[in-house]
């Protein structure tokens, strides 16, 4: 399996994983988007945690790094103004976690169509997060579903008390991993986050799941022998509602 290593509950969902699914070989992925702040060998602690929390009966193999800053940009960044007077909702974080997820696409195809293992959670005990939203984590689901790849959220629903269970109590939530100078973008002075779910709904279907299956066919694509993909081009035109190639 190939799972996605930043932090405690990254660590958490792949040892679920491995127990409730019985695998015996983890590659384990560690993806940047160009925003990182903070000790950038946060994620290989959190690998060798992982490796001793499995123990000898699974093999967790050297991380693999991986990054895309041009797709991050065209998928986060580039149409901040289109998206949001289209949709009424923008932030850099609301794709990001799918941008994370393509980045494993490619990795999963070369591997036989692997599973990946994700950490993400819809509830943050209280927190809203808009990274992890539910709708937009099973439209990620379906993106890599198209692509043949099976995305696996293991600890989708669970508290941080159940997340501390699994790794140890010693690691703290946001303890142990790299940070982003965007953090809290869409946090308001008062601490609050307003979230209109009716605009997030609307953006996940025209602009998220899209997008994420316009990349997954254009890599398809390129597989075959087609060029290189323009990401700027496909999420414009399908920002503007024109047809993608692929």
């Amino acid at each position: 399996m190939i799972a996605e290593i930043a932090g405690r509950d990254s660590v958490a969902a792949a040892i679920v994983a491995v127990r409730e699914r019985g695998f015996t070989r983890v590659l384990p992925t560690i993806a940047h988007t160009g925003t990182e702040t903070g000790d950038p060998e946060a994620p290989l602690r959190a690998v060798d945690t992982l490796a001793r929390m499995l123990g000898p009966e699974c093999e967790v193999l050297e991380p693999l790094t991986l990054t895309d800053p041009t797709l991050w940009a065209a998928m986060n960044a580039r149409y901040a103004a289109g998206v949001r007077s289209r949709y009424g909702s923008w932030s850099p974080c609301l794709a990001c976690h799918l941008y994370l997820h393509l980045l494993r696409v490619p990795v999963s195809w070369d591997r036989g169509n692997a599973p990946v293992i994700a950490g993400e959670r819809d509830t943050h005990d209280g927190r809203l997060k808009l990274s992890q939203l539910s709708g937009g984590i099973d439209a990620a689901v379906r993106v890599l579903a198209r692509a043949g790849v099976e995305l696996i959220e293991p600890i989708r629903h669970a508290s941080g008390a159940v997340v501390a269970d699994i790794v140890g109590a010693g690691w703290e939530q946001d303890r142990g991993q790299l940070g982003c100078v965007l953090s809290g973008n869409y946090v308001e002075l008062d601490g609050s986050v307003r979230h209109d779910e009716a605009a997030y709904e609307r953006y996940v279907s025209g602009f998220f799941e899209p997008v994420g299956v316009a990349i997954v066919d254009a890599w398809r694509a390129r597989r075959d022998g087609g060029p290189a993909p323009d990401y700027a081009a496909i999420v414009g035109a399908i920002l503007r509602g024109q047809p993608t190639d692929g």
